[in-house]
């Protein structure tokens, strides 16, 4: 009897599903719903109640990594499945510690599932719960490789079950011919004609990366080519250099902020691709090259580290649009901030260097993230000094939206969003008490 009427509850719930499911548009569904609760607070409050509270509790220990650990061991039963996609759906985006053990459990289940072809409907489910949720982006960007693999498994087993129906048509088709056909070939990416392209890069090519699957447990991107080309004398581009870049000006300005501006001659007879590719191994090849006059033991030195910061600066960006995602305190917040203070004075390649804006577009979102930071430390704050370490991250961060507003390489719609960014930390400066005298 009582599995009976369970039977029946679960039966009604699914109706109440697909029911909410019928509505096309997320604000009618969202309206049946709120009325649907409406009235179940109202008739029946002390189930509302225990719903309520049963949710959260699930919230909070999805969030727990303690009581993550207890349950993530157990992954065979159908229970483990309905539990994780549950959890994964409630974890919170800075969660990092609990991201991380899904992470280990889910790979190890994906890893599972290739293997042995298994609860691949089950799996599917969480494959396609990650892969749509803005807040696992971090979980599926690691293990999509394993994803996608799982998910080629599902094609597969469905393609077996219809060759079998499919198997008497194909005899239908083999004559088929259509007209105007062209096998597709892969178009290059685009790129300005001034592109720098040197020769050497063809002899020795890009550094290129292979994936490497050791077991399940470790993966590792390896490099299999040398990181840098060497340039020579006579394999770089004689003709392509900064001045036709039109790229001289934003070089001479960041070599007068490393104090090197009296090496101006050297790097305009190079092109930007040049300049970022200057290590301690080739520099005496490229001030052979240019063959005007020499450049101190110590200025290479500084060259070399600031041209590393410029090769550098990518990937650094990339890593603090996800550091930014994430608590930080109030020293690593100005120490974030010195750094793109810093960066900001080195040249950004114009349209005549590479194609796109993505170095613009990554420096902007960094500045809105730095600033919800910003805004939230000084809503803790009851009184700010100039000299205090909030007050020289405001300080720095004025500083870096001056930097961008009077740089002509990022567009207008990018400039108005930092003179807005400087304005609403402004404001909020001027309305609270300080100190900056």
């Amino acid at each position: 009897m009582a599995k009976l009427l369970e039977t029946n509850r679960m039966d009604e719930l699914k109706q109440f599903g697909k029911a909410l499911m019928q509505y096309k548009s997320y604000k009618e569904r969202q309206e049946h719903l709120i009325k649907s609760l409406d009235h179940l607070s109202y008739y029946f409050p002390e189930v509302y109640s225990q719903i309520l509270r049963e949710i959260k509790k699930r919230e909070i220990e999805s969030n727990d990594p303690n009581k993550i650990t207890k349950w993530l061991n157990i992954s065979t039963s159908k229970t483990y499945y309905v539990q994780l996609h549950e959890a994964l759906m409630l974890v919170n985006n800075n969660n990092t510690m609990a991201k991380e053990q899904y992470t280990t459990s889910i790979k190890h289940m994906l890893c599972q599932t290739i293997e042995k072809n298994t609860n691949i409907e089950f799996v599917i489910k969480i494959c396609d719960l990650i892969e749509k949720s803005s807040h696992l982006q971090t979980i599926y960007e690691n293990l999509k490789h394993l994803i996608h693999q799982v998910k080629q498994l599902n094609g597969n087993k469905f393609n077996t079950r219809m060759d079998s129906q499919t198997e008497n048509m194909t005899g239908h088709f083999d004559s088929l011919n259509i007209e105007g056909y062209q096998t597709f070939q892969q178009q290059p990416i685009p790129v300005w004609p001034t592109m720098i392209q040197p020769n050497n890069l063809k002899q020795h090519g890009l550094p290129h990366f292979n994936l490497e699957c050791f077991g399940y447990e470790n993966f590792e991107m390896k490099a299999t080519a040398n990181q840098y080309p060497n340039f020579s004398v006579t394999q770089t581009l004689p003709n392509l250099t900064i001045v036709n870049q039109e790229m001289d000006g934003a070089v001479m300005k960041w070599l007068h902020y490393l104090k090197l501006h009296k090496y101006q001659w050297f790097f305009n007879s190079l092109s930007y691709l040049e300049i970022e590719f200057i290590d301690e191994d080739n520099i005496e090849g490229f001030i052979t090259k240019v063959n005007k006059n020499s450049i101190t033991k110590g200025a290479q030195k500084k060259i070399c580290v600031s041209t590393k910061a410029l090769r550098d600066r990518q990937s650094k960006l990339n890593n603090l649009l996800m550091v930014l995602d994430l608590e930080v305190t109030p020293v690593e917040l100005c120490e974030l901030i010195t750094y793109m203070r810093d960066i900001l004075h080195y040249p950004i390649p114009n349209k005549n260097c590479v194609v796109g804006d993505q170095i613009q577009k990554d420096i902007v979102l960094i500045m809105d993230k730095i600033l919800d930071h910003l805004m939230e430390k000084l809503s803790a704050t009851r009184y700010l000094v100039s000299n205090s370490l909030l007050g020289s991250s405001i300080n720095k961060y004025m500083e870096c939206t001056f930097l961008i507003a009077g740089n002509q390489i990022f567009m207008k719609d990018q400039v108005e969003k930092i003179l807005l960014f400087r304005q609403i930390i402004e404001y909020k400066v001027n309305h609270m008490p300080r100190n900056f005298m």
